[in-house]
């Protein structure tokens, strides 16, 4: 056999399930990063609302404008991703949350909190845009569904480790300590990444999707998709699944504390459970997702019980 036909042969099973796996981990890395930075400021909100004498409501209106941020460059990140690559733009995204966190750290006033919540915000809309681009140009279809579950998985994990994270570093030391060390996190991940960034490139893994979307785009359809009654459907659920996601990761800990007298320490405990356990649900959805032809049935049942139980 000719020595340049190895070089033209197909890749080895295994060496496709090693670079998924690779791609899948970087990802998920990143993406739980993203996760923490949501709860950045929630569980210092005991210390926060002593330090600037702030109200419940001014405290929320910290996590409000911090998803109102992220949700607005949500929708354009996607366009950014597509015209300068997901790759760029996620390490961008790491960047901004460290220097979020910075700023954060030596806030003054409210306006200064305000203003690195935004900058979180900022930095956290770029994550699905360039996540699940690069999980659909790098990873094989066959695990495309346990991709989408180790995504959500980190996700959780990054919820459930904040909340430990923050407040234990704020109880040994300060909030404010506790604001620098979290911006070590996306730093430390973004060294990563860019170590390993070869196994992100897009650029030789256009996708058939990709180049419709560039014709769409060319031919003045750019904003086609939104006559889609599956887009709005899709909204509307994830809206409403927002709402009270946020609620508890907001003020889970807080109201058992105030409502229950619990220590702060066993309210932030019991959240990380219940994001332990949603994440556990997560690992269980994607061999689900995997084997059903009904996904949606699924989806369901399970919010069905949520409620129930809640």
């Amino acid at each position: 056999m000719p020595a340049n036909t190895l070089h033209t042969m197909p890749p080895t099973q295994p060496a496709t399930l090693r670079q998924d796996a690779k791609v899948i981990g970087l990802i998920g890395i990143a993406h739980g990063v993203s996760h923490f930075f949501h709860l950045i400021l929630a569980p210092l909100f005991p210390w926060l609302k002593v330090a600037f004498q702030l109200s419940y409501a001014e405290l929320g209106l910290l996590m409000t404008v911090f998803f109102i941020v992220s949700g607005i460059g949500q929708a354009l990140a996607g366009f950014v991703v597509d015209r300068v690559g997901a790759r760029t733009v996620l390490f961008g995204g790491l960047a901004c949350l460290a220097l979020a966190a910075l700023a954060l750290s030596v806030a003054q006033t409210y306006p200064m909190l305000l203003a690195g919540s935004m900058l979180a915000g900022l930095g956290n809309s770029i994550f699905h845009p360039a996540d699940f681009s690069l999980l659909n140009k790098r990873v094989s279809a066959a695990r495309i569904g346990h991709a989408f579950s180790v995504h959500g998985v980190s996700g959780n994990l990054g919820w459930a480790a904040a909340a430990l994270f923050l407040t234990g570093i704020a109880g040994l030391s300060s909030w404010r300590s506790a604001l620098v060390a979290a911006a070590f996190i996306p730093l430390a991940v973004l060294l990563l990444l860019v170590l390993n960034r070869d196994a992100l490139r897009t650029d030789d893994a256009r996708s058939g999707a990709s180049t419709t979307a560039a014709a769409v785009a060319t031919n003045g359809e750019l904003f086609a998709f939104l006559r889609l009654p599956a887009i709005w459907m899709c909204f509307t659920f994830f809206v409403i699944m927002a709402l009270a996601t946020g609620g508890i990761q907001s003020f889970s800990a807080t109201s058992l504390h105030v409502l229950y007298g619990m220590p702060l320490v066993w309210a932030t405990t019991g959240y990380t459970a219940y994001m332990l356990a949603s994440a556990a649900g997560m690992v269980l959805g994607g061999f689900l997702a995997a084997s059903s032809s009904r996904p949606d049935h699924i989806i369901a049942r399970c919010f069905i019980g949520a409620g129930l139980v809640a």
